[in-house]
């Protein structure tokens, strides 16, 4: 079983790293755009074991997983990844980057209350913080903010997390270009806030320390948190996660033991929610086991 798995490594590795869409100008920060070809195909078979293959092929769920394990590298995998859905609560991140940005900046003043109203958008998900932040900080300067190369959580021609709307009914909309989606997202957009979140690239490395410590602990347990909950050693560092109907939404840094990663998954299924809880212990059995970091190293040793 490990020859075949050798030998299924070393031909993806001979090839042409696997491409996802157009990236930044810059994207170095990241470098989401090219997969991995080891972790790439590990996580497609362990998911399609759990059931998971008809929901893949008919764009309901769309999944990305970055090890971050080891510290300067990064092994990224990403199925459905540049899929945009409505999120729900998920681009509530954005809201966060936004307001943090609005504060560097200089265009608001911190108050002693930003921290609560903030903390709460992103762990309870806090309707009315969040339409409060987005009105603080107005709908089009947010937008300009997820556009922003030194981020460019959202793409042209591609999309990626958007905020259009307050979270509440009526008021003014700004929906995406691409979709027309207020409160959207891509899984591998979602997945970069959280790698820029962990690299300190998200306004200055003290307002991304900052932010870091705002997104956790989780407070309800559904989705990923649920299925991954009771693992020995296992922390959730950073979570936002969002259910309106039949979308469902869940995003996550995690640290188990030595091994931290970064999962997110979105659905616009009606067992969106076991989709979910079943993509978590995948990802982090991989992650744990660390196949991938082994195989890909073994071209380079002896230079």
């Amino acid at each position: 079983m490990l020859r075949l798995f050798a030998c299924l490594v070393a031909l993806c590795l001979a090839a042409a790293p696997v491409l996802g869409a157009e990236p930044c100008d810059d994207d170095s920060p990241t470098g989401l755009h090219l997969k991995n070809p080891g972790l790439q195909m590990l996580l497609e078979a362990g998911l399609r074991q759990q059931g998971l293959g008809p929901a893949l092929e008919s764009k309901h769920l769309a999944v990305s997983l970055v090890d971050l394990t080891r510290p300067g590298e990064i092994f990224y995998a990403g199925i459905n990844d540049d899929h945009m859905l409505y999120a729900a609560s998920l681009p509530k991140i954005g809201i966060l980057l936004a307001v943090f940005e609005a504060v560097a900046r200089g265009d608001i003043q911190w108050d002693d209350d930003f921290r609560y109203k903030l903390e709460k958008m992103i762990t309870v998900s806090n309707n009315e913080y969040a339409s409060w932040g987005a009105d603080l900080v107005g709908l089009r300067p947010l937008a300009k903010i997820l556009l922003d190369p030194r981020y460019c959580l959202y793409e042209g021609g591609v999309g990626g997390l958007w905020v259009g709307r307050p979270f509440r009914k009526g008021g003014p909309s700004y929906r995406d270009p691409l979709k027309k989606l207020s409160h959207a997202a891509s899984s591998r957009q979602a997945a970069r806030f959280y790698v820029l979140l962990e690299r300190k690239r998200l306004v200055s490395h003290y307002w991304s320390e900052y932010m870091l410590r705002l997104m956790a602990p989780p407070e309800h347990v559904h989705k990923f948190v649920k299925a991954l909950r009771g693992r020995p050693r296992l922390e959730f560092v950073a979570r936002k996660s969002g259910t309106w109907q039949n979308f469902h939404a869940d995003s996550v840094i995690v640290q188990h033991g030595r091994a931290r990663y970064v999962l997110v998954g979105l659905s616009d299924s009606a067992d969106g929610e076991q989709l979910l809880q079943a993509v978590a212990p995948v990802a982090d059995d991989l992650i744990l086991a660390g196949q991938h970091r082994r195989w890909l190293a073994r071209p380079f040793q002896g230079r």
